[in-house]
């Protein structure tokens, strides 16, 4: 399963009276650092399971009228499970992000509108794929398998999928930004969102609360809660992509539910946030319960 992350963007006018809008206040040359926590917990896979850290430099490149140009560049990534870096997908993907510079745009209100080096991105990430695959294949004897494996992990890790992955702890990170948010008033909204699986998008409620609001801070919460049918559906989906026998293995599968949770604090002298923490937890009874997690820290603040 592809874990992808959730709440990329939220409109800019939400349905609340203006108790507090989340907007940076960023100016040109203005630097920050962050440090990212990613977590996983799978019980089908115990001894994968483990932490990363990983930090990150951003540089305010322009600050106008029309939003934000950031340049956010990942250092090297520290994983406390030895087990994790053995694993050749593993290595790739930090081997791909150590040291990518990203151009990321955001509108006026701070939301994450698109990747301006775009091409230069997919074209290492498309080298540390074809890397990938290459050590994959000298991994497996049989001809047919190593076919199978090429062409699951190409359509897995498509160009879209891996532009994805490499925005998607800033996409986290400035999940909130644009909205305008009351104490007394949570939002709830029914929303299309990626699906974890890739290849579209899922139904899903979200709700989001302002849950104590003083001069110098604001803490938030949202879940999100995916369709079950659709859930279901794109489960079997996969399966039938990757299992010999499609009918009987989408027949067999069970049930999933999928929640996200994540609590926010925003720092209201730099419109940053200052932590967050990020769950996605997945379950199927009896045979799955797993855990994906982003923990996001604003460890230099702009002027520091």
């Amino acid at each position: 399963m592809t874990l992808r992350p959730f709440l990329f963007l939220l409109p800019v006018c939400l349905a609340f009276s203006q108790d507090l809008t989340l907007r940076p206040t960023l100016q040109v040359d203005d630097t920050f650092e962050l440090e990212i926590i990613r977590l996983r917990e799978d019980s089908r896979r115990p001894q994968m399971n483990g932490r990363s850290r990983t930090p990150i430099h951003v540089r305010v490149l322009e600050s106008n009228p029309k939003g934000f140009l950031l340049e956010w560049k990942q250092g090297a990534t520290e994983f406390d499970n030895p087990e994790i870096i053995k694993n050749p997908i593993a290595a790739a993907a930090s081997n791909a992000a150590k040291d990518l510079v990203l151009q990321l745009e955001l509108n006026p209100a701070g939301q994450f509108a698109r990747l301006r080096n775009e091409a230069e991105v997919t074209a290492k990430l498309q080298t540390v794929m074809e890397s990938l695959l290459a050590a994959l294949g000298r991994q497996i004897p049989d001809s047919q398998q190593r076919q199978q494996v090429d062409s699951l992990v190409r359509r897995l890790m498509s160009p879209p999928v891996l532009l994805a992955s490499a925005t998607r702890d800033s996409q986290t990170y400035f999940a909130l930004n644009g909205a305008m948010v009351n104490k007394e008033k949570p939002f709830t909204a029914d929303l299309q969102q990626p699906s974890p699986f890739g290849g579209g998008t899922i139904p899903a409620r979200f709700r989001l609360t302002l849950d104590s609001l003083d001069a110098h801070s604001a803490s938030l919460t949202t879940t999100t809660t995916y369709d079950p049918q659709a859930v279901a559906r794109f489960s079997a989906q996969l399966l039938a992509q990757t299992s010999p026998a499609p009918h009987a293995a989408a027949q067999a599968a069970p049930a999933l539910h999928i929640e996200d949770s994540a609590a926010y604090t925003y720092n209201r002298a730099f419109g940053l946030m200052s932590d967050v923490v990020v769950r996605r937890r997945v379950s199927a009874s009896g045979t799955l319960n797993a855990l994906d997690g982003w923990d996001i820290r604003l460890t230099r603040r702009p002027g520091q």
